[in-house]
């Protein structure tokens, strides 16, 4: 009965006898540019920039989610759109997707239609689901 207990054939850690596994599928890593001609979105490259021009807010939603990171030193741009000379558009870099408004070269005038692009960047970053970063100070707030 001592005698009667499974006997578990313990693990091979070194990988010698090996039990034969049939091979994993091997995931296929996927350009930028053959994604996005699979997903039917037009884009430009300008330097290390990929500019893509989608549709819809579902389409930057699905973009975000699913598309393969830039490379390093490369990022992409998702125009928004401009409003009273500002442009508006998404950058995503390997490290952080966040929206950004841009105004020519220069530095950004404040005007009173800043205060309505920010109150509609608010409801779109909600809705894309860009999230501001954590455990920052904020040095403008009282």
């Amino acid at each position: 009965m001592e005698n009667m207990k499974n006997q578990v054939k313990p693990k091979n850690l070194m990988g010698e006898d090996e039990e034969k596994a049939s091979p994993s599928p091997k995931k296929t890593v996927q350009s930028m540019e053959e994604f996005l001609n699979e997903m039917g979105i037009s884009s430009e490259r300008k330097g290390r920039a990929m500019y893509i021009y989608p549709d819809s807010i579902d389409q930057i939603k699905l973009l975000i989610e699913k598309m393969p990171l830039p490379q390093e030193g490369e990022y992409v741009i998702l125009p928004l759109g401009q409003l009273n000379g500002y442009s508006v558009f998404i950058m995503i870099t390997t490290r952080n997707t966040s929206i950004r408004i841009g105004y020519g070269k220069n530095s950004i005038p404040y005007t009173t239609s800043l205060v309505s692009i920010v109150s509609k960047l608010e409801k779109v970053a909600k809705e894309i689901g860009i999230q501001s970063v954590k455990n920052t100070k904020n040095l403008i707030e009282d």
